[in-house]
């Protein structure tokens, strides 16, 4: 009994000292009792009644009886237990009458270790009674102990400081695998200076030191801890001041994450309509005036869910600033904005018109409280409409034209999607001042400007070529100007957008241009043909020297020297040609191209020109290459070289027969004019002379 007593005195005392310290879980404080009353049982069963209820034979207790009374000297025990062997009875008998004799002797207090047992006992009554004035001294404290030991209650034991993990339920929180955990724990009371944590996890175990986060409120102050990267679940346990928070549990589970996202727009009217699924990318292009569909599944379940956009130009929360987003789509698993799946596994929502450039942003959290760790976000991209592009140019005309001139335009319209409509504009600024603006009968009432649509555009086609063999025509006769009218012509291009209410327009170069006199326009050209004749003459002049240097100097030098002439002669008597081909468009488009004027620049001059620069010159430059290699004599090259100049002799001497033509035409030109010259003055005096007989009395 006095064993069991400082039993359960030690079990008393350990485990308030233990529970007030630790504050074990209940299974923990279920384990501790069981086991106590285990002891207390196998104390009782054992050493007590175990030992009662053992039978003790006579020869047993003879044997305890002589072990404490050493004055029965083995009598009490030979008497009890007579040997069977033959002895002497006269011995025996006197052996019988010595323990008789010495019965009277026996203390039956001497049988057991009255002081062990009395010393047990009082120890085990001293260890009661510590128990009971415990009791009396701290019955608040004896109670507790009770309900948390015996009763396995969850009340807790009084402290100085109080600490409570922020975060947790039911000692379990939480958390996304992979994402950096920040751990929160609140102190009342008397404010530990420092707090610490434990984190074991399946193979390792670490302490850190929590910081305070903010200052001293009123509800107590935060200390905090960052774990990076979370991978495993983690115990933790919270130590400050005399406060302990043990079996904490964080809980790492898979976020949620986007398992697809689809994203289709819708293309505006203007642009047939038709629907377009783009795949997903940190910039997705969308036609403006599109209406774009986002729609996002989930790995998991999901709790809540938001699709929002802002515009791009809006600054953002890492600016400093947040621009103002709009809501697509969300829910919350009570009700929903926007569309979401029965399943809550996906969200989709849509923008109904894309006007700008816009961030969209999808963010996701699962039924576990999970949020993805990173928000899903993409660009909006606006492809607004492009005006239409033209490359345009006119063909065979010059700064000046004649009034039944036709002004052809080439080139390329396009549109990024489709053309509505293409015209040329012939637009009169006024008149120049001055004798050579004479005004033609019928032009004072032309109109100021004059559009020529483009009738070979089809509506719907995103390009327009104008190539030089079919050109756009531009008639100035009817327009109705006069020599003097000054004109700006343009072309003009308009696509099939509407967004903005009207079609975009897009205007060409503008081409200045001068109504001028038919003999101004064929002296003009006439100037052009005599600055071209005179550099023929140039080349003409350097493939003679260089030809005179090959016939003097024997050599590889002089024949490469040769080869680099006619190389550049090709290019020059080319551009010459096309030159020519130029004045004889021009003559053409201002209606002045005869079957002499043709024939004359372009049988005459401008072909043989063109077969000079592509024919004959760099087969001589071949020549010249062939020398320097040995593989040509110097008497052939000559022969060829000759031959080539020869053949630009021709050229050259039809055109100064044609300056010669060109200068007596001019000289009629200026006796006609000195002509009218005079018919004006004369018409002039004779009305002045009229006038003077009138006006006399």
């Amino acid at each position: 009994a006095g064993l069991a007593m400082l039993a359960v005195a030690v079990f008393f005392w350990a485990s308030l000292a233990i529970d007030w310290w630790l504050e074990p879980p209940v299974a923990a404080r279920a384990a501790a009792v069981a086991a106590i009353v285990a002891v207390i049982c196998w104390i009782l069963g054992v050493k007590l009644f175990g030992r009662l209820r053992v039978p003790l034979a006579d020869r047993d207790r003879a044997m305890l009886v002589e072990r404490h009374h050493a004055e029965f000297a083995d009598s009490l025990s030979t008497a009890i237990d007579r040997p069977d062997a033959p002895t002497d009875p006269d011995l025996l008998a006197r052996t019988i009458r010595s323990a008789i004799e010495r019965l009277p002797v026996i203390r039956i207090g001497r049988l057991f270790r009255s002081a062990a047992l009395s010393l047990l006992l009082a120890g085990g009554l001293a260890a009661v009674a510590s128990i009971a004035a415990m009791a009396a001294a701290a019955p608040a404290t004896t109670r507790l102990w009770a309900k948390r030991v015996l009763l396995l209650h969850e009340d807790r034991w009084p402290r100085e400081t109080s600490l409570e993990a922020i975060g947790f339920r039911d000692g379990v929180r939480v958390a996304a695998r992979g994402a950096d955990v920040e751990l929160l724990a609140r102190a009342t009371g008397r404010i530990p200076q420092v707090v610490d944590l434990r984190i074991r996890s399946a193979d390792s175990s670490r302490s850190e030191r929590m910081g305070s986060r903010g200052g001293l409120t009123d509800e107590g102050q935060v200390f905090g801890h960052v774990i990076e990267g979370l991978r495993e679940d983690v115990r933790i346990a919270i130590r400050g001041g005399d406060a302990r928070l043990d079996g904490l549990l964080l809980r790492v589970l898979d976020p949620p994450a986007a398992s697809g996202i689809e994203i289709g727009y819708t293309l505006p009217d203007y642009l047939g309509g038709g629907r377009r699924t783009v795949p997903a990318s940190a910039v997705v292009q969308v036609p403006r005036g599109a209406t774009v569909a986002v729609r996002c599944d989930s790995t998991k379940t999901l709790k809540q869910a938001l699709i929002s956009t802002r515009s791009a130009s809006q600054p953002s929360a890492a600016g400093g600033e947040t621009g103002a987003s709009e809501t697509l789509a969300a829910f919350d698993g009570a009700g929903s904005h926007g569309p979401a799946s029965a399943a809550a596994s996906s969200i989709s929502g849509a923008i109904p018109r894309l006007d700008e450039d816009r961030l969209v942003t999808v963010s996701l959290t699962d039924t576990d409280g999970l949020s993805n760790l990173r928000p899903i976000a993409f660009r909006l991209a606006t492809v607004p409409d492009q005006p239409p592009q033209l490359a345009l140019r006119m063909l065979g005309i010059s700064n000046a034209v004649t009034p039944k001139a036709s002004i052809p335009i080439v080139g390329t319209i396009a549109d990024d999607h489709a053309l509505g409509s293409a015209a040329a504009v012939v637009r009169r600024l006024g008149r120049k001042s001055g004798p050579a603006a004479v005004a033609e009968k019928g032009s004072a009432t032309s109109p100021l400007e004059r559009t020529f649509p483009v009738g070979r555009l089809t509506a719907g086609s995103p390009r327009l070529d104008l190539p030089e063999a079919d050109p756009h025509a531009v008639p100035l006769e009817a327009v109705g100007v006069g020599v003097g009218d000054l004109l700006v012509v343009t072309v003009t291009a308009a696509d099939t957008c509407t967004l903005d209410g009207a079609p975009q327009v897009a205007v060409s170069d503008a081409w200045n241009l001068e109504v001028v006199t038919i003999d101004a326009l064929v002296a003009m050209l006439e100037a052009r043909e005599l600055m071209l004749r005179r550099r023929f003459e140039n080349v003409f002049e350097e493939m003679t020297a260089a030809r005179g240097q090959l016939a003097a100097a024997d050599g590889a030098a002089a024949a490469s020297r040769t080869g680099e002439a006619a190389a550049r002669a090709a290019g020059e008597t080319g551009e010459i040609a096309e030159a020519f081909l130029l004045i004889r468009r021009e003559f053409a488009n201002n209606g002045l191209l005869t079957q002499e004027l043709d024939t004359r620049l372009f049988a005459q001059i401008a072909a043989p020109l063109g077969e000079i620069a592509a024919s004959d010159l760099p087969r001589l430059q071949v020549s010249c290459r062939q020398t320097v290699a040995a593989a040509m004599t110097r008497s052939a090259l000559l022969a060829q070289a000759d031959a080539v100049l020869e053949r630009m002799r021709g050229v050259l001497d039809r055109m100064l027969q044609l300056e010669t033509f060109n200068e007596v035409v001019e000289l009629l030109r200026s006796a006609i004019r000195a002509q009218e010259a005079i018919r004006e003055e004369t018409l002039k005096r004779q009305k002045e002379r009229a006038r003077q007989l009138l006006e006399r009395p």
